[in-house]
């Protein structure tokens, strides 16, 4: 990719981004350029000061002639040292306005950055708890997980990459203008041969930028997934004794993404230290040039002291300015999948009133993920209120599937789900899931405490984490350690397989659902813990309409009814 391939691509990266923003962003982002160029005119004045203070400090006869006497007849001084203490003063003054200026922008450069990134963050956040769970199903949660925490950290960085670009140029443009006025063929020259090198050096960083970034990205993504796999496995990795393996897969990873950090991070130092060694070193033979040939260099020495306070600040604006340029390309690989991630496709769901009084039915419902064929074709039933209603048949014949469609988890590419009569449809779809109790296979528990698990997320109310772990018939062992305070681990390593079940149980009925959904929830367990659960589990679901996924039919002897699943279609009813 050429020079101008990559400078496109920053503006296309930058285009998007503002795309994306809301307009309060915008509007701010356009207050904070109107802070930088007033910084840039407070730079470019500060430095504008220096030679007419050097030159009258060097040679106060110039005040006795031509623009200088004209400042110091208005000035009123009766001497003209009064006149160089004060200016020397005022430039201090105007030097310590500078500072604290620079330091407030500074503050609100970064705090815009990261209100961006927060903003990202959690848009990107809300947008993967909103898609399509067929969607989310073909996903890797830790790349997910990576892409929230970390990846949007880029977008902020991009943004302040922008604004720093801004800056620096505003800055460069204004000093330039001043040391044009001074000398525009000296500038000229000065100016082209640097300009040589800004361009053999951005066309070589954006090239190993872009190369570096996407190892960056990749390699990011694998140290999460290491993490996430290995330690939410712990067991199985200490029983398989395959650490090594782990280990030299976790640094590999780490060390590629440690070696591109360390490559950019020398490539940005690199045209710093090249363009002040040519700038300063081109003034320096200069100066050597007319004592040479003119013998003496004092006329040339306020020019020659305004230059070098020019380069001394443009040259490290330019510098910066290469590593935002530098920044941006390197987050290129990034900031696209970020946007990729926030242009998913959203379910818009509402919670029009439903009301579940008599049955629940399924006309000639069908349904396919993303790729493959139908996993569920032309299934109707109907499940009357309060049954006990057991799904069976063989793993992979769609039994999750078809209950994840009754519970308004997926949604039938054909056919449609009755409420009593009425449709479940994106207006009213939250109304019915609210009247679901799931508990599936494999309970998360997270590293917190009984009531948090039980709560997840919703309002903790003591007394109802209380009445439910009761009727989840784990109170009794409970109330002998911190109660509902009660750490489980993470993960729940804390709790025996049967404990961690029921914390499922009392999880599902928190909320005191309508209907409760078992997703082969004691399959993992022995015969013995399965009976004492599903024998609580038919307990508290006395008064609600029960629906069980099981492969053992002793799980669900006790139901009404037995619908079996195979190959996607209701091939008996029993």
């Amino acid at each position: 990719m050429t020079l101008f391939e990559k400078i496109s691509s920053v503006k296309q990266v930058l285009a998007n981004l503002l795309r994306l923003m809301t307009r309060r962003h915008r509007i701010l982002m356009i207050l904070v350029l109107a802070l930088t160029i007033g910084f840039s005119l407070v730079e470019t004045v500060g430095i504008s000061a220096i030679m007419p203070f050097i030159s009258v400090v060097s040679n106060p006869k110039l005040l006795e002639a031509g623009f200088y006497k004209t400042v110091f007849d208005l000035s009123g001084f009766a001497t003209p040292e009064k006149f160089i203490i004060v200016l020397g003063i005022s430039i201090i003054i105007f030097y310590l306005f500078r500072g604290v200026y620079s330091i407030v922008l500074a503050y609100i450069t970064k705090r815009y950055s990261m209100a961006i990134h927060a903003y990202f963050s959690k848009k990107l956040f809300k947008i993967n708890l909103s898609v399509p769970y067929k969607i989310y199903a073909q996903k890797n949660s830790a790349e997910i997980i990576h892409s929230i925490n970390k990846e949007t950290v880029y977008t902020g960085t991009v943004a302040f990459h922008f604004l720093n670009i801004c800056s620096e140029i505003f800055t460069i443009l204004m000093v330039y203008a001043v040391i044009v006025y001074l000398n525009w063929k000296m500038t000229i020259v000065i100016t082209g041969i640097l300009l040589v090198f800004v361009i053999i050096i951005l066309s070589y960083l954006a090239k190993i930028s872009s190369i570096q970034g996407k190892i960056k990205f990749t390699s990011g993504r694998n140290i999460s997934r290491v993490l996430k796999e290995s330690l939410g496995n712990l067991k199985y990795v200490k029983l398989k004794g395959n650490e090594d393996e782990i280990l030299k897969t976790y640094n590999s990873a780490l060390e590629k993404s440690n070696k591109s950090e360390l490559v950019t991070h020398v490539l940005g130092v690199m045209p710093k230290s090249i363009l002040e060694s040519l700038g300063f070193s081109f003034l320096i033979a200069v100066v050597v040039f007319i004592v040479w040939i003119y013998k003496d260099a004092s006329l040339v020495i306020p020019i020659i002291s305004m230059y070098a306070l020019a380069l001394y600040r443009i040259l490290p604006s330019v510098h910066r300015m290469l590593q935002e340029i530098n920044g941006i390309i390197y987050s290129e690989e990034t900031i696209e999948n970020v946007l990729n991630g926030i242009s998913q496709p959203v379910e818009e769901e509402g919670s029009d009133s439903l009301d579940f009084g008599r049955a629940i039915r399924l006309e000639n419902i069908s349904f396919k993920y993303m790729t493959g064929g139908e996993v569920i074709s032309g299934v109707s039933l109907e499940i009357k209120k309060g049954e006990k209603i057991a799904v069976t048949g063989e793993s992979g014949g769609g039994k999750s599937t078809l209950v994840d469609i009754i519970i308004g988890i997926h949604k039938p590419v054909l056919g449609k789900v009755y409420i009593d009569g009425t449709v479940i449809t994106d207006n009213n779809i939250r109304s019915w899931r609210k009247k679901i109790g799931y508990i599936p296979q494999s309970i998360y528990l997270f590293d917190g405490t009984v009531a948090e698990n039980v709560a997840f997320g919703s309002a903790l109310d003591d007394e109802k984490i209380t009445t439910a772990l009761k009727k989840a018939n784990i109170w009794d062992f409970l109330s002998h350690k911190d109660g509902i305070h009660t750490k489980v681990g993470d993960g729940g390593i804390q709790l025996s397989g049967g404990q961690q079940q029921r914390i499922g149980i009392a999880r599902a009925l928190y909320d005191d659902p309508e209907v409760l959904v078992l997703d082969e929830a004691t399959s993992s367990l022995d015969n013995e813990t399965e009976q004492k659960i599903m024998d609580e589990i038919y307990s508290v679901s006395a008064l609600k309409t029960l629906i069980v996924i099981a492969h053992r039919l002793t799980t669900v002897d006790r139901c009404d009814r037995k619908i079996r699943i195979e190959n996607g279609k209701v091939t008996g009813i029993q």
